[in-house]
């Protein structure tokens, strides 16, 4: 099992390089996209000039982060108490209701028509956020408290206050007046993305808990 942690720590960051690379091929390739007003689903949309090739890298993402959490999942059993069992237990759960959600039901047509598959993909991305806020705190909670690991601890809460403050700018963004939805989604999935990748180099490469996989 500590072999297995060992392998899935670094697959975090591999992930995000993979989910980020996504948006900016799609915004290279799509002249007419404009990253301050559209969200980033629609690069992957059904009828988006570069569906497929954009979605290779999302299943890259959406595979390394599943496994990178489940390597965590495996450690807090090992090492840790509850609560950070069960905040990595709500990651991935979210991880998989991400990656198969979207692939599942990604926008059709108009995003504003309310059909079956945009509605699904709407209830998708609320489920989306409210595990990765949920999972969030579970975890600062357990890395404060339970574990003793202020700094990853601190480090989690805040983030987990700055993606539930830009998540609640996301409404605002959909406003026919500001109509900066693309801008506010941003927001929020950058700020998840760096906090997935800072938690995937610390295990990594921290001399500590690199010795605690020996």
């Amino acid at each position: 099992m500590k072999k297995l942690e060992k392998y899935f720590m670094p697959l975090g960051m591999i992930g995000v390089v993979g989910y980020i690379l996504h948006i900016i091929i799609g915004e290279l390739l799509w002249a007419e996209y404009n990253p301050i007003t559209t969200d980033i689903s629609s690069l992957t949309a059904v009828g988006a000039p570069n569906a497929a090739i954009l979605k290779f890298f999302t299943s890259i993402y959406g595979v390394c982060t599943i496994l990178f959490v489940a390597g965590l999942i495996i450690k807090s059993f090992r090492k840790y108490h509850w609560a950070t069992r069960i905040g990595y237990i709500v990651m991935i759960i979210m991880q998989l209701i991400s990656l198969f959600g979207y692939s599942l039901f990604p926008l059709n047509g108009d995003k504003t028509v309310m059909n079956f598959q945009n509605m699904m993909h709407i209830i998708v991305t609320v489920a989306v956020v409210f595990t990765t806020v949920a999972s969030g705190y579970i975890l600062a909670f357990g890395y404060l408290k339970q574990e003793k690991m202020k700094n990853l601890g601190r480090f989690i809460l805040i983030m987990s206050i700055i993606i539930t403050v830009t998540g609640a700018t996301n409404p605002i963004g959909m406003g026919m007046q500001l109509n900066i939805l693309g801008l506010t989604e941003r927001s929020v999935i950058y700020s998840l993305q760096f906090l997935m990748f800072v938690i995937s180099y610390y295990y990594t490469f921290n001399k500590k808990e690199k010795n605690s996989l020996v």
